[in-house]
């Protein structure tokens, strides 16, 4: 048994430095703008094994559908930069129109606002991150964007305050899990589509560590004027259960659920919904 366990964790440890090396390729050949963007890259791959070097700042020129973007990010950054260039985590089976309202929860530095607006180039993303460090960066990479709205507050079932917790790494902050904190302004969608005006939300991107459901909530009845959702559910803190019935019941039906590389193990997993009646 204890052989097998060996052999297990091995072989898991070999299928994650694959997965790596794979991504770094496809950074380096399909997204890189440049040589220097490409020797950059690799001197991030090549600090994974220095943590002390994982705040350090760097910056890409990212080609994405034929544009390209500047980036800035931490050495850090990499792993969600992984996750939603390389798996496409947020690849969608629903057509957006030509000009979508996006509403991205849990924007972090920015990639995922990158990604819908590669897709999208005349999208209006209100890109929503409450914490300081990571608001930093998006406002470095949207600097004089004026389809792209930064606002450094959480999300929830009603309009306050909270105190958003600090993980390990910025994309780990989180509203529910323990540790070290800053208050945050707090809005409910409904009060803030409210005070923007906004009609209706062409898609509602969620990765806000388990508030997940607190934000599908605090729509109240303007949930009818979602058409489109994507993100993740946090099984360790949402109950999975109540959050597809909860979707169900307000009209959506599920495109797909499904864990990517390194998700299952961390009690994660992506989902679309579309609506449908």
């Amino acid at each position: 048994a204890e052989q097998g366990a060996v052999m297990t964790n091995l072989l898991e440890l070999v299928g994650r430095k694959l997965h790596r090396a794979a991504e770094m390729v496809n950074l380096l050949t399909n997204y890189a703008a440049d040589g220097e963007t490409r020797k950059t890259l690799l001197h991030v791959y090549a600090s994974l094994s220095h943590r002390e070097r994982y705040d350090d700042e760097v910056k890409l020129n990212l080609r994405m559908r034929g544009q390209v973007f500047p980036f800035f990010m931490r050495i850090s950054d990499i792993f969600i930069i992984g996750e939603i260039l390389h798996e496409q985590q947020y690849r969608l089976e629903t057509d957006l129109p030509d000009a979508p309202v996006v509403v991205d929860l849990g924007a972090n530095i920015g990639i995922s606002t990158l990604w819908f607006l590669a897709l999208r180039p005349n999208a209006r993303i209100h890109a929503f991150e409450p914490a300081a460090d990571n608001l930093a960066f998006l406002e470095k990479n949207f600097a004089g964007l004026e389809n792209i709205t930064l606002q450094k507050m959480a999300v929830g079932d009603v309009t306050g305050s909270a105190t958003l917790h600090h993980g390990e790494f910025g994309g780990m902050h989180s509203l529910l899990i323990d540790g070290d904190g800053e208050t945050v302004p707090l809005v409910s969608l409904a009060d803030y589509m409210a005070q923007q005006n906004i009609e209706h939300i062409d898609l509602l991107k969620l990765d806000i560590e388990g508030s997940e459901l607190d934000a599908m909530k605090g729509l109240g009845p303007r949930i009818k004027d979602v058409r489109a959702i994507i993100g993740e559910v946090h099984e360790a803190i949402v109950d999975e259960d109540a959050f597809y019935a909860f979707l169900k019941d307000n009209g959506f039906k599920v495109l797909w659920k499904r864990f990517f590389q390194e998700s299952r193990e961390q009690q994660v997993h992506g989902f679309e919904a579309v609506r449908a009646v």
